[in-house]
C-alpha cells in the first residue's frame, strides 16, 4: 500500500462586524481553493489517565460518521493554542491567495 498525501493550507479570520469567523482552504499542490460541504463537527480531545494515551475524535454532526486521528502529547496544546480563542477575537482580513 502506498502513501498518499493530501496537503492544505486552512486560513480562518474573524470579521467583528459580522461576529463570523470564516474559513479558507488552498491546496498546496495546485493552489487552487478547496471547496468545504457545509457541516458542523464535534472535535473532543482526551487523556487517559492510566495511560496517558492522547485521544482525538471528531464527528460529522449531521450523519454522525466519527473517527479517532492519531495524535500525540503536544495535540491538545497545539488545539488550545492554535486553534481556540481564549479572549475576544479580534478582527483580521482575509488571506491574499498566492499565484
Amino acid at each position: 500500500m502506498g502513501n498518499e498525501e493530501f496537503s492544505i493550507i486552512i486560513w480562518c479570520w474573524h470579521d467583528l462586524k459580522t461576529d463570523i469567523t470564516q474559513v479558507r482552504l488552498m491546496s498546496v499542490d495546485t493552489n487552487e481553493a478547496v471547496p468545504l460541504k457545509d457541516g458542523s463537527f464535534l472535535l473532543r480531545i482526551s487523556i487517559d489517565a492510566n495511560t496517558s494515551v492522547v485521544r482525538c475524535f471528531i464527528r460529522h454532526i449531521t450523519s454522525g460518521r466519527e473517527a479517532y486521528v492519531q495524535g500525540g502529547p503536544k495535540l491538545r496544546a497545539f488545539v488550545k493554542t492554535c486553534l481556540l480563542c481564549s479572549s475576544k477575537p479580534e478582527e483580521s482580513a482575509p488571506p491574499e491567495a498566492t499565484t
